[in-house]
C-alpha cells in the first residue's frame, strides 16, 4: 500500500486527498483513503498516512474526526500536517455538538428531527440529546463546536485557522444542518 500511496504521489503533482471517504461518492480528480477497500487506499486511519513527507496538496476529511479519541485525533493531525506540501490545506466538516448542547438546554427549540441515526437515539429526553452526540451509539469519541476544532488544529502545527463555509464541491448538503467547516493551512 506503501508503494501504491508513493506511485500516486509520483503522477500526481497537485495530490488530492480525502480520509475516511467511506462510501461517500468520489470528488473528481480526489484519490480516497479509507478502511473500507471501496475507497482507492485501503489504509487504517490510526496509522502514520502511507504517503511521504511533503507530498499532498489538500487533505480533506467529512464527518471522521469525531470517531477518535483526543490522543489518537492528534497523531492523525500530525500524520497530516506531515504529507501536506508548505502551504498545503487541511479542510475538514465535523458535527457541531453545540447544537445538541443547546438541545439540551431548551429543548423546546431543537429539531428532534437531527436525531437521525437510530441505533444511537435512546429517547428524546435532555441527556438523551447529548449522548446521541457524544457517543453515537459508540462511534463518536471526541466532540466539537467552533472553538475548539480551531484550537485543535492549531495544537496540531496548522496555522491560518479559519472556520469556513459549507462547500458543494466539498461537502455533503445532507450533514450541512450540523456541520462546522473548517480550513487549515501548512505553514
Amino acid at each position: 500500500m506503501i508503494k501504491k500511496a508513493k506511485d500516486l504521489v509520483r503522477s500526481n503533482a497537485r495530490l488530492k486527498l480525502e480520509i475516511g471517504s467511506g462510501f461517500a461518492p468520489r470528488k473528481n480528480g480526489w484519490i480516497t483513503l479509507d478502511r473500507s477497500c471501496e475507497a482507492d487506499l485501503c489504509w487504517d486511519l490510526m496509522l502514520p498516512l502511507p504517503f511521504p513527507d511533503d507530498s499532498i496538496s489538500i487533505i480533506y476529511s467529512s464527518h471522521v474526526l469525531e470517531h477518535f479519541y483526543y490522543s489518537d485525533l492528534m497523531q492523525l493531525l500530525k500524520s497530516c500536517f506531515r504529507c501536506l506540501k508548505s502551504g498545503g490545506e487541511f479542510s475538514a466538516c465535523v458535527p457541531n455538538a453545540g447544537l445538541y448542547v443547546k438541545g439540551y438546554l431548551d429543548p423546546t427549540n431543537f429539531d428532534k428531527g437531527f436525531l437521525t441515526y437510530k441505533p444511537a437515539v435512546i429517547s428524546e429526553l435532555k441527556m438523551d440529546i447529548i449522548n446521541y452526540i457524544a457517543y453515537m451509539d459508540g462511534h463518536h469519541k471526541y466532540m466539537f463546536d467552533e472553538e475548539n476544532i480551531v484550537e485543535v488544529l492549531k495544537k496540531a502545527g496548522f496555522t491560518s485557522v479559519k472556520l469556513r463555509q459549507f462547500d458543494p464541491n466539498l461537502d455533503l448538503q445532507e450533514r450541512d444542518y450540523e456541520s462546522i467547516y473548517v480550513s487549515a493551512i501548512k505553514p
